[in-house]
């Protein structure tokens, strides 16, 4: 279930990341040796993903962020800037590797299940 934007604070940075994402379509893709994390950090990102993100995105508390087949970009973005009551993340949160392993990892990851989300 995806929820109803507000408006006021935080409509701005949203269009920006959607014309960034806009733009990210229509370049061509990065090879895959530039965006391939190692396995260590595509396993911190996980594990940020399901001790942090995971609280509030598969809870009801916030929108379900998996399944949406938005570029990794976008979560990297959202991330950094934050969005309504989401907040921001900062380097000493979690460093860029790894959050580009992360966005990458959402990117990619199915929805869950209608009746696995509480």
């Amino acid at each position: 279930m995806t929820r109803p934007l507000s408006r006021g604070q935080g409509l701005s940075p949203l269009l920006a990341l959607l014309l960034s994402g806009a733009a990210l379509a229509q370049s061509p893709a990065t090879s895959p040796a530039a965006s391939s994390a190692s396995p260590e950090v595509q396993q911190r990102a996980q594990r940020f993903y399901a001790q942090v993100c995971a609280r509030c995105h598969e809870t009801g508390i916030g929108p379900v962020i998996t399944g949406r087949n938005l570029p990794a970009a976008f979560y990297v973005t959202m991330a950094r800037s934050g969005l309504n009551a989401m907040p921001a993340f900062r380097l000493s949160d979690i460093d860029d590797p790894t959050l580009q392993a992360l966005g990458e990892y959402l990117s990619k990851t199915p929805a869950p299940a209608q009746g696995a989300q509480r």
